[in-house]
């Protein structure tokens, strides 16, 4: 086979996947989900979270049963003064090994969305 080498090659810097932040989380007290193929029963409770790592891709967790139930009521009874909410869904996820790391950073902004004057 013929091929041309570059007298200069071309170095692209290596792609290293190192951080994870929230882009979805969703709570269902209720409903939950099924555990096994219909017709087995629906178990209440549900906790959903995505995140995007710093190369755009997408990590899925899910958390069912009395896991979820458990989650969604600490979530519901925490104080967000010190950490907000996304920092204690990635300290969770750390927590259960399902990532390993260290949270750092600060909560963003507001977007605009909500206004302080309205």
């Amino acid at each position: 086979m013929e091929e041309l080498t570059l007298t200069t090659p071309e170095v692209k810097p290596e792609e290293v996947k190192n951080k994870y932040h929230v882009v979805y989380f969703s709570m269902d007290h209720e409903t939950g989900a099924l555990v096994a193929p219909p017709p087995a029963p629906v178990v209440p409770g549900l906790v959903m979270i995505r995140l995007r790592d710093n190369l755009g891709g997408v990590l899925n967790h899910q958390y069912t049963g009395q896991v979820a139930i458990d989650f969604i009521k600490y979530i519901n009874t925490a104080n967000f003064t010190t950490n907000s909410l996304h920092k204690r869904i990635l300290q969770r996820l750390t927590n259960d090994g399902v990532i390993v790391g260290t949270v750092t950073g600060t909560p963003d902004p507001p977007t605009g969305v909500f206004s302080s004057e309205e």
